[in-house]
């Protein structure tokens, strides 16, 4: 169960890391072709795409620790 966790995790990770970190260039408005940078506040998109990703890797690297499971 543990490896098949792992495998999951080093699939979609990457892929998810990837998406995260490009949200600045996701065209919103598709009339005006505004970008997600031009539409939000610089630290809410510094918010998004550092942090968020930081914060999930702790997330996971948590899950698997030995002992923190219920």
């Amino acid at each position: 169960m543990l490896a098949v966790g792992l495998m999951v995790v080093a699939v979609i990770y990457p892929i998810a890391l990837g998406l995260i970190g490009n949200a600045g260039n996701t065209v919103v408005n598709q009339t005006s072709g505004q970008r997600l940078d031009a539409v939000i506040d610089p630290a809410v998109l510094t918010l998004l795409t550092v942090l968020l990703p930081i914060i999930a890797i702790i997330a996971v690297v948590l899950i698997f620790l030995p002992g923190n499971r219920d």
